[in-house]
């Protein structure tokens, strides 16, 4: 829980649709079409269902998991707002458990690809990131924490194990009180409205979910 470090694939698309939803990059009537896949910068990107979801607005997006909605959404924001929001629910930092030996993960950016590979940033590679691929990497106590800080209104508590941990404030961050309705409304779908993650509903027993899938090679 706190040492492996995977890619997140899908369940990465809520922290997505916060930073276009606050940065204003869209809104919930914001709508794409998605054929099964779509080209950007030369290359074609498929979405996992293959004979596409047709024209998808933010909640059919995460409710249906549409890669070629979040594709969009990713080349609209770039990779530094994507980080910006990423990071600021904990993406690639340590949640600080009272653990020894946690593991960081890894939210890219054209700084740290400058950084660390003396490189720039191609936007191509923001395509991959979108969806939770790429160089993008997370524990998986890190994404509960991330999403869980998010779907709460902003507020980010240090996850615990030592009882007396449990009195510490929270990290907050100032969230519209909207774009955290949209995400909780479509992680509610996810599970309740026939979405991707139907299979995981309870009878009697509310709650939200979000599916993910991340490949670690190529289709070829």
């Amino acid at each position: 829980a706190i040492q492996a470090q995977f890619a997140p694939g899908s369940t990465c698309k809520p922290i997505g649709a916060l930073a276009g939803l606050e940065t204003g990059t869209i809104d919930d009537h914001e709508t794409f079409r998605c054929p099964g896949g779509a080209n950007f910068f030369g290359r074609y990107f498929r979405c996992w269902q293959k004979k596409g979801h047709g024209t998808v607005d933010l909640h059919h997006g995460i409710v249906q998991s549409c890669d070629v909605f979040f594709y969009n959404l990713g080349n609209q924001l770039g990779i530094d707002q994507i980080a910006a929001y990423a990071e600021m629910a904990g993406i690639g930092k340590k949640t600080g458990i009272d653990l020894p030996g946690e593991a960081e993960g890894l939210m890219p950016s054209s700084k740290w690809k400058l950084r660390t590979q003396r490189q720039k940033w191609y936007a191509g590679e923001t395509i991959s990131v979108a969806i939770g691929q790429g160089a993008v990497t997370t524990t998986p106590l890190q994404l509960a924490s991330a999403i869980g800080g998010i779907v709460s209104g902003g507020m980010w508590f240090k996850p615990h194990l030592v009882k007396s941990a449990a009195a510490l404030e929270p990290r907050r961050s100032e969230l519209k009180a909207e774009s955290v309705a949209s995400i909780v409304s479509g992680m509610y779908g996810v599970v309740n409205e026939g979405g991707t993650g139907a299979a995981a509903r309870i009878e009697g027993v509310e709650f939200s979910g979000k599916t993910g899938s991340a490949q670690r090679i190529s289709n070829e």
